[in-house]
Order: C-alpha cells, then sequence, then structure tokens
C-alpha cells in the first residue's frame, strides 16, 4: 500500500474510481474475484418502494447480510446529513473484518426518489458520491449498486458502492460502459483511474525499478486479454529482495519524460518518486500492478503470435491485482521504511 501512496495530489473514481488508495477492497470486493473489477453481475434488480414498505423494527435495527441490490431511481440531493456511524458499527455486528470496515469512508447520503415517488435517504462511499453530481443531474435517473445492512425504525440502510449513469443519447452499449481511461473492456477495468484538474501535471513512479516498456502512440491499443486502447504509457518493473516481481504501468499520459526533462527510455533506472510523465489532454492517468504469481499468468495462440519475441509485452502476461490493496513490502518480504 505504500506503493499506491506514492501518487501524490490525484482522485480516483469508482468506475471510474477511488480516492484514497489505501482503501481496503470495496465492499463489493469482499467476496469478489482477486482482479480489480466491479462485479455489476452479484447486483440484483431490487424496486426501493418494496424495500421502503418492508416491516421494520419498533426500536433498535435488523440485520441484513449486505444483499447487492440494483436499483432505479431518480437523483434528488448529494449531500444530505445523516447517522454516518452506523455504517462502520453494523459492519462490526456482520463480522467484517478491520481492514474492510476501516476502507469503507462515508460521511453524507443521498437523497433519492423511487418510482412511485417516496423520497429515502441512502448512505454513499465517499469517492463515488464525489463524482455523481459531474455525471448524474438532480432530478436525473440513475442506477445504482447498493448492499443492504441494516433496517431501522426510520428506514432501510442501503450503501451505495456504485453507479451507472444513463446512456447518452446515441452512444452504443460499449462506449457507455467502457472506463473513461480507454483502458480495458466494458465488463473488465484492470486498474484504477486517477483524476487532476491540470493537465501536465507529474506522474511519479510508486517504487524503484527499471522502465521495460514506452509506448509513445497515443492511439496505442494492446490486444491482450482485454486491455484495450491505452494511449501513450510507461511500464516499470520492480525487483524484490525475495526474486519476486512485479509490473506497474501508467497509461494514458501526455508527455512522457524525466524530471530533468529528457525522454524516458527503455533500460532506465527510476527511483521511488522519479517523475516519469505528465497527464495528458484527459487529465486521467489509468494505473496498475501486474505481480508476478503463481497462478497469475496467461498465454494464449494469439499472445504467443503477436507478443512472444517481444520482452517488452511480458508485462501483459500477468494478472492485474488491486492497487488499493497491493502490499509492496509483504509481496517482496522488504523491510517497511519508517
Amino acid at each position: 500500500m505504500e506503493m499506491a501512496r506514492a501518487l501524490l495530489d490525484y482522485k480516483t473514481h469508482v468506475g471510474a474510481a477511488l480516492q484514497r488508495l489505501r482503501l481496503a477492497a470495496m465492499l463489493v470486493a469482499l467476496a469478489a474475484t482477486p482482479a480489480l473489477a466491479f462485479d455489476f453481475a452479484r447486483y440484483q434488480a431490487a424496486d426501493l418502494d418494496e424495500i421502503l414498505a418492508k416491516p421494520r423494527p419498533q426500536s433498535g435495527l435488523d440485520l441484513y447480510q449486505a444483499n447487492p441490490l440494483r436499483l432505479e431511481v431518480k437523483l434528488i440531493s448529494c449531500g444530505e446529513a445523516c447517522a454516518v456511524q452506523a455504517i462502520p458499527q453494523t459492519m462490526r455486528m456482520l463480522s467484517f473484518d478491520k481492514a474492510q470496515i476501516d476502507g469503507v469512508q462515508v460521511t453524507r447520503c443521498i437523497k433519492v426518489r423511487s418510482a412511485k415517488g417516496k423520497e429515502a435517504l441512502l448512505f454513499i462511499q465517499d469517492v463515488v458520491r464525489a463524482h455523481l453530481p459531474g455525471e448524474v443531474k438532480l432530478g436525473g435517473s440513475v442506477t445504482l449498486f447498493a448492499i443492504h445492512l441494516f433496517t431501522t425504525p426510520e428506514g432501510p440502510g442501503l450503501l451505495v458502492n456504485e453507479f451507472e449513469a444513463p446512456k447518452a443519447a446515441g452512444a452504443t452499449d460499449k462506449t457507455a460502459m467502457n472506463p473513461p481511461c480507454g483502458c480495458g473492456t466494458p465488463e473488465f477495468h484492470p486498474g484504477i483511474d486517477l483524476s487532476n484538474d491540470t493537465e501536465g501535471a507529474p506522474i511519479r513512479a510508486v517504487d524503484d525499478g527499471v522502465v521495460v516498456r514506452v509506448e509513445q502512440d497515443e492511439a496505442a491499443s494492446v490486444d491482450a486479454f482485454g486491455i484495450g486502447r491505452c494511449g501513450r504509457y510507461v511500464v516499470v518493473k520492480q525487483s524484490y529482495p525475495n526474486g519476486r516481481v512485479a509490473f506497474t504501468r501508467y497509461a494514458q499520459l501526455g508527455r512522457i519524460a524525466g524530471r530533468d526533462g529528457r525522454p524516458i527510455e527503455v533500460g532506465a533506472t527510476i527511483r521511488k518518486n522519479d517523475r516519469i510523465g505528465e497527464t495528458g489532454p484527459t487529465k486521467t492517468l489509468h494505473f496498475e500492478i501486474r505481480p508476478v504469481a503463481p497462478g497469475g499468468t496467461r498465454t494464449d495462440a494469439a499472445w504467443q503470435a503477436r507478443y512472444g519475441n517481444d520482452p517488452s509485452m511480458d508485462w501483459s502476461r500477468y494478472d492485474p491485482v488491486d492497487p488499493k490493496t497491493f502490499d509492496a513490502d509483504v509481496f517482496g518480504d522488504r523491510k517497511r521504511k519508517p
């Protein structure tokens, strides 16, 4: 997690991002695959009116087992005060571990309106709420992916982990669901997106390593496991004391250059926090980590035919992991720096 903290001055977007890179996996990922992908399929269609109409306790609360629900509602407001302390309290009662509880940051609720016009307050992760107003207008329709944690006399305790804005007119299903960075597929995003308000903001390496790939083509597409069109990118290979290796990739870059302003080349030695590039016109950095680990290597005939003789593409053989939970020190048996 120290590795991820070195990416400074960025905010992540869920389904585009997460703000604190040290967050534990989102609630949706508690029982999901090790790859970083929001599992939309886990969320079953539900009717908010039916949930609101269910019996409520006279006092205290009734616990639910984090049932995943997909809700179609209208957004009324994005910053309502609410009893957010109920979230960690309930998670402890449901036997979530400390890392999972600490990884969920909720300071406000959103107000939504059901199909029958009933209004309800829903808890929402801060990093999701931060991007909601930019994609959904107040009064507009939105699909929410939430879990049902509890019900009190005041109503159901629903926590929103992700949302999906309405598809723009004329957009195809594929373009509507593609990650903003262009990496991945409509079903899978192999990393996290970090946004900055300024084009040309510096991108810094998260750990020591050696540059193994520099892609200068802004229209570059990687034909391997749905990696997709990621534009200019740099891949750094990190080698650890115990012999393990991980690849970090920084994509959707603008200018690729080091702290001296000179272009970065394959074979260059990189130190933690060294500048390796700048944000491009999208003002978004796509960041991913691919450790070389047993069971995480995949090749097929198509990959072998296209990249088998290109060592700079070796990183694409390995499955990505969640940068928010990857701990480089544990992975590499490395002592933590004070």
